[in-house]
């Protein structure tokens, strides 16, 4: 699940007539007819920061001067605004040929149901995307008869996304807490900060899901990847329960951390936007979210990025994370030149250049840099890119735990305020979850 930015609606087209057919054109290993090339191309993205935008304008101004003719029509929507009319607009016939969707079942998995999204198997074979990206990354855009992780991919993302703990290394230096290397010493330096008078964590639980990432990063981090078969067949709908000791604990703490004074005041009315900006310019000593966020906290040279630290006794542990929204092509790209025009623009978008880009803009990239890229790495993307090789060493990269069901993620947000503000029980917040969840293995028997 992607994390929802700023709201702002953009529809830029562009229109670059210019006949320079580049020497990158051999990229494309699927030909590309004139007649292919004369129509607008509909594109909604969720690439809504000021940072992640203009890379998207930049590599459709390239995609655009490597095929004349084209025209990219884009539409940016935040993560909630696309869950809300992404189905809808192509289910009427008015909404994009190239989207974004956010994996799992309540969007890519009901879209597939529903015929709305084609299969990129092909152009997974022709363009190589399979050696650009491991298959238990690209498994995450497979469904199959209401299953998800098999059957045909439906998608391919371009950036990687590990949710973690930002922390401001001024703000512990002057209280004197050193950098945590086990769970049980970050405890420790939280106490210490609320002593001092600091904030240990900035929150905003208003809008956006600080506190659902801040739930789902502490119960893996305490999963060694070696016992990781158990959340694999939740997110993956094969069964299972979310009523388990570990969840029921991680919301405890939460709940103790955010009724004892741990979160930065006022935290219900702040969104979650709004608290990264409060986090940036000096305000809490730590914050969990993720990579996403890197193209903004990069302003501030204290903060730094790590991994949630493990308790004792876990070597690999989990990380909330995998791929931002996959792109995919909808059902409204009727024709074969139409869709090879699409797996183009996806190939593109996938492409080490675009890495590359997106690397130099201070975001961390699904697909690996080639040999020989020379880009200019911030020291949070350095540290992201260390995990994300980590990570995937160990088989250790987790999942957003709203993929579960399709509405798994509203019965979440209904429950974290409830939660946060001692309304209901840990094992009330964690029943509720496990009852969409099994309400939806039901359904789909």
């Amino acid at each position: 699940m992607n994390r929802t930015v700023k709201s702002i609606s953009i529809l830029p087209a562009y229109r670059l007539k210019a006949a320079v057919a580049l020497a990158g054109a051999a990229l494309f290993c699927i030909g590309l007819s004139t007649a292919t090339r004369a129509d607008d191309l509909a594109v909604w993205d969720d690439q809504t920061y000021e940072g992640q935008s203009a890379v998207i304008e930049q590599l459709n101004k390239e995609f655009e001067a490597a095929h004349p003719g084209v025209t990219i029509k884009r539409t940016a929507r935040t993560f909630d605004d696309m869950k809300l009319t992404l189905k809808l607009a192509v289910s009427a016939g008015d909404g994009p040929v190239i989207t974004k969707v956010n994996q799992g079942a309540g969007d890519m998995g009901a879209m597939v149901k529903e015929g709305l999204l084609l299969p990129v198997d092909d152009y997974i074979k022709n363009y190589g995307w399979d050696k650009r990206q491991s298959d238990s990354v690209l498994a995450r855009d497979r469904w199959e008869d209401g299953k998800f992780g098999v059957g045909k991919t439906y998608g391919i993302s371009g950036l990687g996304e590990i949710v973690g703990l930002y922390y401001n290394k001024k703000i512990l230096g002057d209280a004197g807490v050193a950098l945590p290397q086990t769970f049980e010493e970050l405890l420790a330096g939280l106490d210490k900060l609320k002593e001092k008078g600091v904030a240990p964590f900035m929150m905003g639980s208003a809008k956006q899901h600080l506190a659902l990432h801040m739930i789902g990063a502490i119960e893996q981090a305490h999963i060694d990847a070696s016992n990781r078969a158990e959340l694999d067949d939740l997110i993956y709908g094969r069964g299972g329960s979310w009523n388990t000791k570990g969840n029921i604990e991680s919301a405890k703490l939460v709940q103790q951390w955010a009724q004892g004074g741990y979160f930065f005041p006022g935290f219900e009315g702040i969104s979650g936007d709004d608290a990264v900006q409060l986090f940036i310019s000096g305000q809490g000593a730590f914050l969990i979210s993720g990579t996403w966020y890197f193209g903004d906290m990069q302003h501030n040279p204290d903060i730094g990025f790590m991994a949630i630290p493990a308790p004792k006794g876990i070597s690999k542990p989990m990380s909330v994370g995998g791929v931002d929204l996959a792109w995919a092509i909808t059902s409204l790209a009727k024709t074969k030149p139409t869709q090879d025009v699409a797996g183009a623009y996806i190939d593109y978008m996938v492409s080490e250049k675009a890495a590359e880009t997106w690397a130099n803009a201070g975001y961390l990239p699904a697909t690996s840099l080639a040999a020989d890229a020379k880009p200019k790495l911030t020291p949070l993307l350095s540290s992201g890119i260390e995990m994300w090789k980590t990570l995937n060493a160990n088989d250790a990269l987790g999942h957003y735990p709203d993929w579960s069901s399709p509405t798994m993620l509203k019965t979440i947000d209904d429950n974290t305020p409830l939660l946060l503000s001692g309304n209901i029980t840990p094992e009330a917040f964690v029943d509720a979850m496990d009852k969409d969840y099994q309400a939806y293995l039901k359904d789909k028997k």
